[in-house]
Formats: structure tokens, sequence, C-alpha cells
């Protein structure tokens, strides 16, 4: 991002060519298809939320951290909303300069890797591994926080109370169990097809956040 930003504000990079025919495939009659209307403000909304995802895994999480766990938590979310606010703020300046078109070969972070560095630079290869590195960990999140949030709803009764017993390896087995079969249906039932499983995703946490 800083290099990027670097490049174009020096006018080392210039805004990229438009790509006619990917940006064809996301319009009719030259116009976006979804334009400023009350489904483009919920879809907005429910991916501000997915952006927000990371929060309830540290409130869900307090009890795991070292002494004093409320202050440590507290400094750790706050070292994490500045991470992502910078990040956030700094791709869409520098998406906002080089003006990637949509495509469905490539995320739009893939475009503008491959604007500031190259195709065959090192440090491109190195931002998508990076990428698929923390999204491999973003996965993880859900396995470190759902059986730990499932075995309290549990204790309260909300939940049956086979969630709230602790395995062998002092984990809560049958969450992540469940968890792993749930995961495994939904792989199934919609073929792997991350097009459509992240929408779904979006709605799961649009209606949590909201409720």
């Amino acid at each position: 991002i800083g290099w990027g930003l670097f490049r174009s504000y020096t006018r080392g990079l210039d805004p990229l060519p438009v790509d006619q025919e990917q940006l064809d495939q996301f319009t009719q009659g030259g116009a976006l298809l979804s334009g400023v209307t009350l489904f483009a403000l919920l879809r907005a909304f429910s991916s501000g939320a997915v952006a927000l995802t990371g929060v309830e895994a540290i409130s869900n999480g307090v009890s795991a951290f070292r002494a004093p766990e409320s202050h440590n938590a507290a400094r750790t979310l706050t070292w994490m909303g500045t991470v992502l606010g910078s990040a956030f703020l700094g791709i869409s300046i520098l998406a906002h300069r080089l003006q990637p078109t949509l495509s469905e070969d490539q995320t739009v972070l893939s475009t503008l890797g491959r604007a500031v560095y190259g195709d065959d630079n090192l440090l491109y290869f190195l931002l998508q591994a990076s990428t698929a590195a923390i999204l491999i960990l973003a996965a993880n999140t859900a396995y470190a926080d759902f059986p730990r949030l499932a075995s309290l709803m549990a204790g309260d009764r909300f939940l049956p109370r086979q969630l709230a017993n602790r395995g062998d390896r002092l984990v809560f087995s049958n969450g992540i169990l469940v968890l792993a079969a749930g995961s495994l249906v939904l792989i199934v039932a919609f073929g792997g097809d991350t097009t459509a499983l992240i929408p779904l995703y979006a709605v799961g946490v649009f209606t949590a956040f909201t409720l």
C-alpha cells in the first residue's frame, strides 16, 4: 500500500487502462447492475460487517489472554482496529488512484499488486502468499472461537450441554466436530463454489450484527 501510494503520488504509477470486456460483465446497458438502492446499502452493510468479524473473536476469547485478561484483550482489539482501519483506508485510496477494473479472473488486490510490483516480481507473489495465509488464519478463528462460545451458551442451557464438555486435549471437541460437520455439508451442497459461499457468509454476519 505504501509503495503503491508513493509511486502514484510521485507520478510513477498511472491509472490502469479500462478492460472493457471485463467491465461489460458487471454492467448492463452502460449502467452498473446495483445502483444506490436499499439493496446496495444492505449489501454494503453486510460487507462492512464481514470486515469486522475479528472483533467478536477477541471478545469471545478474553479468558484465553494472559493476566490481566481484559487489559490485554483491549490492547489487542485496539491494535487490530488500527491495522484494519489503516489497511482499509490505504487500499481504498490506492484503488481510487489506480481505478482497477473488476474481474472474474483475479481479485482487486491482485490487480493492484500487479500494477504496483509487476507480474513477475517476487513481492507480488509474497503479497498473494500472505493473503492466502491470512485467509487460512481467518478460517481457523471459527474453530478456535465457536466451540468456546458454544460452551458458554451450553452452560446457560441455550445449546445442548454436550457442547460444554472438554475433550482429551482440553478443547471443546464436540463444538469442533459440529462445526466441521456443518462446514462439510455446506461445501458439498454448494460444490465448493466460493462465489456462492461468500454471500452466504455475508448473510450470516449481517444477521448476527443486525440482531
